[in-house]
């Protein structure tokens, strides 16, 4: 779910919220999260423990402050591969990007030191 929806959902005004500039730096990110005394979720008002960004229609950057509950509810999902073997297909093929012509993947150090002649430099 997205910021913009959380809101929604819970009958927020981007409007009410802060403005926020476009876009904050992190370093702006985390002072505002460190303040004292802490901000309220935007969501529910509880305590806030993180807090975003968020281009509203019509009302522009907003920071969305929001407590554990509701950052998680809003989480971006990961973009890594879920699967050994998905891993496995990324790394090879940021290898090939990147001009290696020869690569091993191994399972462990102990895999890999078992697996590699001491003559081999790599």
């Amino acid at each position: 779910m997205e910021p913009a929806d959380l809101l929604f959902q819970r009958g927020v005004a981007p409007a009410l919220l802060e403005p926020a500039p476009p876009p904050p730096a992190r370093r702006e990110t985390l002072d505002r999260v460190a303040a004292w005394p802490p901000r309220p979720c935007s969501a529910c008002g509880t305590e806030a423990v993180t807090a975003r960004a968020v281009t509203c229609a019509g009302a522009g950057p907003r920071w969305v402050d929001l407590c554990r509950d509701h950052a998680l509810a809003v989480r971006r999902p990961s973009r890594v591969p879920a699967t050994l073997e998905g891993i496995a297909a990324d790394l090879y093929a940021a290898a090939e990007e990147a001009g290696l012509s020869r690569v091993t993947f191994y399972s462990s150090f102990e895999a890999a030191a078992v697996g590699r002649p001491e003559e081999d430099p790599q």
